[in-house]
């Protein structure tokens, strides 16, 4: 039986999610994800793999030491005290670990567990497609679609929204209608932001809708900000505040939907914009 042997994208994707991919795969793995449900599939496959691996190895580093192998070394024999001869001096071997062997030694047991990870994670994608494309919506954290989406469109200038924002009425009656949710369209000229239009687009195989806006006071070059919002709940049904692939996110939930603020990693006043958005819509 021949080795097991990663595809291309396999690898590519596992690049993504260990956070080693350059920009340019990033945005290609990204857009991706987006469009190809077998690669979303097997992206959620190969994550749940690596973070089984890593589970895997930080359990076994909290494994107790045995009580055998302790009163073993408790009651060894002292080594005899070696004697040098005189004019036959042996030369001795001391080997004291450098730090940089000692961090290298840790990624070797660290990327031991991952490949174990891996494989448990792969090998079921190549036979057992059907079966991960079943659950993999479940599994998967349907922010990293936000997310996803997000870095997608903020990259566009001329098809930045599907309804421009001349049209006001339409988004309000295709959002609420599509997603559920009743909303106000926000005013953010007070933290420099315009509003650009909206998208819908699914997150975890539900609606989400999007309102977007750009920067318009000359902080960040013009950096998007969008407002999404959707009827799923956060785990544990809680607020957020953090950065993930360089893209900051500020949440807040409600009795009927959550709400989401999403915009550059290095915009400092997400959750400034957060208040007030949450005050309006």
């Amino acid at each position: 039986m021949g080795a097991f042997k990663p595809s291309p994208l396999e690898l590519q994707l596992s690049a993504y999610i260990d956070g080693q991919a350059n920009e340019r795969d990033r945005q290609d793995v990204e857009e991706l994800l987006v469009n190809d449900p077998q690669a979303r599939a097997l992206h959620d496959a190969l994550k749940h793999g690596a973070e089984t691996g890593r589970r895997a190895f930080e359990d076994m580093l909290k494994e107790p030491v045995p009580l055998d192998l302790v009163r073993a070394i408790r009651n060894a024999a002292l080594p005899r005290k070696a004697i040098r001869l005189p004019h036959a001096p042996h030369p001795t071997l001391s080997f004291k670990p450098s730090g940089p062997q000692i961090a290298a030694a840790c990624l070797v047991l660290f990327l031991l567990g991952g490949g174990i990870g891996y494989l448990v994670g792969a090998r079921p994608v190549a036979s057992e497609t059907a079966l991960i494309s079943a659950t993999a919506a479940n599994s998967r954290d349907w922010v990293d679609d936000v997310i996803a989406h997000y870095r997608l469109y903020a990259r566009q200038t001329n098809h930045l929204a599907e309804i421009p924002a001349e049209r006001p009425a339409d988004i309000l009656e295709w959002l609420t209608t599509n997603t559920g949710v009743g909303f106000r369209i926000p005013d953010l000229s007070d933290s420099g932001l315009t509003f650009q239009g909206a998208r819908l687009f699914p997150a975890g195989d539900v609606p989400v809708g999007q309102l977007l806006y750009r920067r318009t006071d000359g902080d960040g070059d013009g950096d998007v900000v969008a407002i999404s919002f959707t009827k799923t709940r956060l785990e544990g049904n809680r607020s957020i505040e953090e950065i993930r692939n360089d893209t900051g996110l500020v949440s807040w939930v409600t009795p009927l939907a959550t709400y989401m603020v999403v915009g550059p990693s290095s915009a400092a006043d997400l959750d400034d914009i957060a208040a007030k958005a949450a005050g309006l819509i």
